[in-house]
């Protein structure tokens, strides 16, 4: 069988770190002069492109360059709490098995994801990337695709926001949208993704099947 190249993103589609990302808010909502958010509050902003999100908290765009490095610091102090997302273990172990090639390219920094990695002790990935930001993805996947010297027919981006989406199909990749993540099913479907799964398991299965019909 032909494999495809995945390239994962990693917080909401590898780490099940949905709970972290209320708590660092939290955490760093009275340094930012903005109110700390419900659950229910998050889970409405979790149904938002991000744009969308900052207005409705009422946060200033000019202030992310200040928030992302504070909460990337408190991130590496709550690390140890977070888990892999059930299944994806057992999912990394068979796509290995079949022979796919596998990297991860985070907003998270390298350092965090890969402290990660080490604690659960998964070694399934060629290479992992970091990039300290929210912004102007697609950028970031272009550069690593040339770094890393992949054709972008061979690449198949997976992860759980529409940023991912829209980044992938700025760089003329497919998508594999995972609805276990930051953003709403819904939301996902909205931005046409090529694919959308509910769990790791339907990964296995996909790549198996795009393998088949490729290899025809």
């Amino acid at each position: 069988m032909t494999m495809p190249f995945l390239l994962f993103d990693f917080d909401g589609t590898i780490a099940d770190s949905i709970h972290l990302g209320l708590k660092i808010a939290n955490s760093l909502a009275p340094s930012l002069g903005i109110k700390e958010l419900s659950e229910e509050e998050f889970a409405t902003v979790r149904t938002m492109s991000i744009p969308k999100a900052l207005k409705w908290l009422k946060i200033p765009f000019y202030m992310l360059p200040k928030a992302i490095p504070l909460a990337l610091v408190e991130y590496r102090h709550l690390i140890h709490e977070l888990d892999p997302f059930p299944g994806i273990r057992e999912m990394l172990d068979e796509l290995k098995s079949m022979g796919c090639r596998m990297a991860l390219l985070s907003s998270n920094s390298r350092e965090n994801v890969t402290h990660f990695l080490e604690h659960h002790d998964l070694h399934h990935f060629d290479w992992v990337e970091g990039t300290s930001g929210i912004l102007k993805k697609h950028s970031s996947i272009r550069k690593q695709i040339k770094k890393h010297k992949l054709s972008k027919h061979e690449v198949i981006y997976v992860g759980d926001e529409i940023r991912d989406i829209i980044a992938a199909h700025k760089c003329g990749l497919k998508i594999i949208s995972v609805s276990w993540g930051f953003h709403t099913t819904d939301l996902l479907a909205g931005k046409d993704p090529d694919f959308l799964v509910d769990n790791p398991r339907q990964i296995v299965e996909l790549i198996r099947q795009t393998s088949t019909d490729n290899k025809r």
